[in-house]
């Protein structure tokens, strides 16, 4: 690793480069990583959630794990606790690991038993960037190594305390000036993230925004298209009493009050006629706070190939959520679409059964629509496009 004044005034003129192009962050996470010779790095707000308004920008961490995180482990990151605890949690301040936990008691932790060392984590150097204000949550830049490579050294440490004060600078003026901006930004980078398609439609069903896993299949053009006027369509050889873009308005001119949910999924023959896409559509709440081109978000669609989608077991969920089995199964058969009376029918219970299950599946996993739920469910899945 070559630092010197060069290096430290190139990643400078990247930092800045990203306080206007938000959308830059993810890189500049990754060129800071590299400069410490590791290519696992977080951008992120460690006591916020993405789901409650924080930003996450990762490096070679992938969303399943991210979202575990959010979801199971947020209240278990012996890191993030013990700075708190320890009144270090300060702007500026420089930590690495065995300075924040003493090894043995960490390599003991859950966190590290049952998380980290399944995503190839155990070391840390970590800068604070903000301790915390209004207008300015708590965040940190961490740059990460496996158990087995070296510990991060003071030359580490000294090399992060040049950088922190450039990225607190970067991101605090784009804090002040755009915070829902660089919100939206680390939202949209998430979606990338997935390896299934995630399309954002305004309230005319229009496309806003798809993540790259959409493009790849609107690229295809063998069963799904966007039309002229910028809606998802079905492509005619799937031969459907019904095309996509009319099942989407029927979803949209379905009463508010039963958009709270999924509804019933739309299902799109590929044009060699062998495999299909299935499709999922959910009214976005508080859209408010998500624009894309000026535009607020209404709905998200989710676009699935079922042959390539493994859903995590009942089991595992159990696990990591403290679900029941029953619990369990009504996540799993909502992220495998449907409405309450679908889920209801496919597992033999009654719909005010589902409804029960689903508000003590939101605490849980500590979110707040079915969209979100479904999103979490599928970030743990096998599955692609």
């Amino acid at each position: 690793m070559k630092r010197n004044a060069q290096h430290l005034s190139d990643l400078a003129h990247r930092i800045y480069d990203a306080s206007v192009h938000p959308e830059r962050w993810t890189g500049v996470v990754t060129a800071i990583a590299a400069s410490f010779g590791s290519c696992k790095g977080l951008l992120f707000t460690p006591f916020l959630a993405p789901q409650d308004g924080g930003l996450i920008f990762p490096v070679g961490i992938d969303e399943g794990a991210l979202q575990l995180w959010a979801s199971r482990y947020i209240d278990q990151d012996i890191w993030a606790q013990r700075v708190q605890a320890r009144g270090l949690w300060r702007a500026g301040e420089v930590l690495r690991d065995q300075e924040i936990v003493p090894r043995e008691e960490f390599l003991a932790s859950p966190f590290y038993r049952e998380f980290l060392s399944t995503i190839g984590i155990g070391r840390l150097c970590t800068g604070i960037i903000f301790a915390g204000t209004p207008g300015l949550p708590a965040t940190a830049i961490s740059i990460f190594r496996d158990a087995h490579e070296p510990a991060f050294d003071q030359a580490d440490a000294q090399w992060m305390k040049l950088l922190v004060s450039h990225v607190s600078r970067g991101l605090g003026l784009m804090q002040r000036l755009d915070t829902a901006r660089l919100q939206l930004t680390s939202l949209l980078a998430s979606f990338d993230r997935l390896n299934f398609g995630v399309v954002l439609l305004n309230d005319s069903m229009q496309v806003l925004h798809l993540n790259q896993a959409g493009q790849k299949v609107m690229s295809r053009r063998d069963g799904i298209f966007i039309s002229a006027n910028r809606q998802l369509e079905s492509n005619p050889a799937a031969k459907r009493s019904q095309s996509l873009a009319r099942w989407l308005t029927t979803v949209r001119d379905t009463p508010a009050v039963e958009q709270v949910h999924f509804l019933e999924g739309f299902r799109v023959v590929r044009i060699e006629g062998k495999r299909h896409y299935s499709i999922q559509c959910a009214a976005v709440s508080e859209a408010s706070s998500w624009t894309v081109q000026n535009e607020g978000v209404r709905y998200v669609v989710f676009i699935i190939d079922p042959s390539e989608l493994q859903l995590p077991s009942a089991d595992r969920l159990v696990d990591l959520f403290g679900l029941t089995q029953a619990q369990a199964k009504v996540a799993r058969e909502f992220s495998s679409g449907g409405s309450y009376k679908d889920v209801a029918r496919r597992l033999r219970i009654s719909v005010e059964t589902v409804r029960s299950h689903i508000k003590e599946i939101y605490p849980k996993t500590r979110v707040k629509r079915q969209a979100d739920m479904v999103r979490l469910i599928l970030s743990l899945a096998q599955s692609a496009v």
